[in-house]
């Protein structure tokens, strides 16, 4: 008989975030250079190019910012789960290029430091909080010089509607260096909060049994109005609401210059 492990993960750690995050890659698969490429094409488009400071908040397992580096950009990769910035570090020291890594969170990003560009991928649908979202973008201002650019994407709710009615359950099945992972997500909508609410379930099978690990939490969709009012509050200026880099079906991907002058206004 196979021996099951169960992980009860703490509501405040998804797995991907901690003890699966070596997982990530296996099951999160993305055209990371393409979408490299095309986020540096943006960031040169808007006068930031090769040798410019840029931020990755959010970098989880560093793969954007070592894509960026590759790309000549001064990388600093910030994030809040150990698990992935161990990862982060494995994934640099292999790539061999410069990216420097802190623990920290976007809500409040170490002071002092200013950068060219900050990127953003994926990471603002974790803040749920309607009253951090107000000032996500002012956080993020802050660290940036004025007329330096901000790049992220977020889960555009009307999108993520259609795609998830559509398709609430996925499931993936990979084999692993550490054995045989099937990865399950199951997403019900809550159209008064647009909310995502997720249950996820990794389980990996290997000679000595089966470990199982299973997590319920929340995602928060975005509207363009929402992003609009956040960036004028926040100083930004001239945002572009286009696929400038292949975010997905479901996101809108957004381009804006911090105005001059201003100070990351909350």
């Amino acid at each position: 008989m196979q021996r099951v492990t169960a992980v009860a993960s703490p509501s405040t750690a998804r797995p991907f975030y901690g003890e699966f995050a070596w997982a990530y890659d296996h099951l999160v698969t993305r055209p990371v250079d393409d979408e490299c490429t095309a986020m540096a094409a943006t960031l040169h488009r808007r006068g930031i190019g090769p040798g410019a400071r840029v931020l990755d908040a959010g970098c989880g397992n560093g793969r954007y910012a070592v894509g960026l580096a590759r790309r000549g950009y001064a990388v600093t990769g910030v994030d809040r789960s150990p698990a992935l910035l161990d990862e982060a570090r494995a994934r640099i020291d292999e790539a061999a290029v410069s990216v420097r890594l802190e623990a920290g969170d976007l809500l409040a990003l170490p002071p002092g430091l200013v950068y060219d560009a900050v990127v953003c991928r994926g990471v603002l649908n974790d803040i749920v909080d309607t009253g951090e979202r107000a000032t996500v973008f002012g956080a993020l201002a802050r660290v940036l010089r004025p007329g330096g650019i901000l790049l992220f994407d977020v889960r555009e709710w009307t999108a993520t509607v259609a795609g998830k009615t559509a398709q609430p359950v996925s499931e993936k099945c990979v084999s692993t260096p550490r054995g045989l992972l099937v990865f399950r997500s199951e997403i019900r909508l809550d159209p008064a909060t647009r909310q995502m609410l997720i249950a996820e379930r990794h389980t990996l099978t290997t000679e000595a049994g089966e470990t199982v690990a299973t997590h319920h939490f929340v995602m928060r969709c975005w509207t363009r109005d929402e992003v609009e009012t956040g960036l004028r509050r926040a100083g930004f200026e001239s945002p572009e609401y286009a696929a400038t880099y292949d975010g997905g079906a479901d996101r809108l991907t957004v381009v804006a210059s911090r105005g001059a002058g201003t100070e990351g206004r909350s």
